[in-house]
């Protein structure tokens, strides 16, 4: 942070002593660069910075809040007057509380910061993303163009302080790369997406995303529909993460206890295959989401939310805690400082199994490999009822033996995840979500 964050804190404290029961300070700063590369040179490089704080108070059961991105005495002096001013209108809320100070989790190195952030010159960075290009377009002749080629870096630290001795603070680089490649052949044209991410700049390995982008486009050229039936299905590990991300929210506190969760009332009960463990682990190593404290200051932990398919619990911030009556997972999380708290994912993953991808996929014998569903937004977040477009490989023997496209699936999310007969020990994180790919005993397939 700042040098003149200390200042500002203190300041703000002054600002608010004897006016109310309570406080919150929480600031945040960021600042970082992009890159796209298109034909061999730089089509755009954008380049971010901003800082802030925000302030809760408790004043009489009333919340407060306000926020500035300016840090002169008076700015602060203004934020502090409208949170107040502000409380007045507010209801009278007993759950209302900010976390106390708690003995801080094993302080073992998380790796959330690459001590080489900012020291790679612009020209760097710009190469990584123009290599990220000629690679995709020198994997297959039949790699016409690249639509988009990106390379970005990100510095974000933030600071928690409130009235109840809370002080906790939080660094962390973030580096990505992503190639969206386009192959053709004749008339037909097929796109390949892929994606690098992590905590360290050798966290983003260029060549592996431009081949895996390119890969992807190549492969599902000729792709045909298939006639409509039942079969098993493999879902590939990205594919299961974007599934997980749509589960995720039923996890999620003020979900269940708004009555929004397909999961509500359902903890002790079986809601998934028993070889199916989900945790969330906000102390995992290199986790894009790792973090010894979440954004209350609260001490983060690994939290079990399926053993063996049974819903152990949720996550929780400190007021969905209190308003349950449990105490809080530490999983606190906010859109910046122009936001307040609620309870949000860490690191959320399923938990490896034994069998390689390929295992997987000879003991499939004969079904469908799904690559790529679409239209995930539209998935019933309290029933989670889908219908989504597919496309993957047919396999036989074990092995793809052509493309498809032009069919749709449909179910429900724990009807599906009840359906897991194998996890891979394939697990990939994309961003805060990891999954690896499951064989599904039986899926129904629309097609022609």
């Amino acid at each position: 942070m700042d040098k003149d964050i200390d200042k500002a804190v203190e300041l703000i404290r002054r600002l608010l002593k004897g006016r109310v029961d309570s406080f919150e300070v929480f600031l945040s700063s960021s600042k970082g660069l992009s890159v796209e590369a298109k034909d061999g040179k730089v089509d755009a490089l954008r380049v971010t910075s901003s800082r802030g704080a925000s302030i809760r108070t408790i004043k009489d059961g009333r919340p407060g809040f306000s926020f500035s991105n300016v840090f002169t005495e008076e700015a602060l002096k203004d934020m502090a007057d409208l949170a107040l001013s502000g409380s007045l209108g507010a209801t009278v809320d007993g759950y209302l509380a900010f976390p106390s100070p708690c003995p801080p989790p094993p302080a073992e190195p998380l790796g959330t910061v690459d001590g080489a952030w900012g020291k790679a010159k612009d020209e760097e960075k710009i190469a990584r993303a123009v290599s990220m290009e000629e690679e995709a377009l020198r994997f297959d002749p039949r790699i016409k163009r690249v639509r988009k080629a990106t390379y970005g870096e990100t510095y974000v630290s933030s600071r928690t302080v409130n009235s109840n001795g809370v002080d906790a603070d939080y660094a962390g680089t973030f580096f990505s790369g992503s190639v969206l490649a386009i192959a053709e052949e004749g008339k037909e044209s097929e796109m390949g997406w892929d994606i690098g991410m992590g905590h360290r700049s050798k966290d983003v390995d260029c060549f592996s995303i431009a081949k895996g982008a390119a890969l992807k486009a190549v492969e599902m050229l000729g792709a045909k529909p298939i006639k409509t039936l039942k079969c098993p299905c493999v879902f590939e590990n990205t594919v299961v993460v974007e599934f997980i991300e749509v589960l995720s929210a039923s996890f999620l506190a003020d979900s269940v206890l708004k009555g929004k969760s397909m999961l509500a009332a359902k903890v002790g009960k079986k809601v998934a295959a028993s070889c199916l463990n989900l945790f969330d682990d906000g102390l995992m190593r290199g986790g894009w989401a790792s973090s010894l404290y979440d954004t209350e200051g609260a001490p983060k932990k690994k939290t079990c939310l399926l053993k063996e398919g049974v819903c152990e619990g949720f996550l929780y911030d400190t007021y969905w805690a209190k308003r349950a009556g449990k105490d809080s997972t530490g999983n606190a999380v906010r859109g910046g400082f122009k936001s307040t708290p609620s309870p949000g994912i860490s690191n959320l993953y399923i938990e490896r199994g034994e069998k390689s991808f390929d295992e997987i996929l000879k003991r499939m014998d004969k079904g469908l490999l799904i690559k790529e569903v679409m239209g995930l937004h539209t998935i019933d977040p309290v029933s989670g009822e889908f219908s989504l477009g597919a496309s993957g490989l047919w396999v036989e023997g074990g092995k793809p033996v052509y493309p498809v496209r032009g069919i749709a699936i449909a179910g429900s999310l724990l009807e599906l995840f009840s359906k897991v007969e194998e996890v891979g020990s394939d697990v990939r994180f994309i961003g805060s979500v990891g999954a690896p790919s499951l064989l599904f005993s039986e899926i129904n397939i629309s097609g022609i």
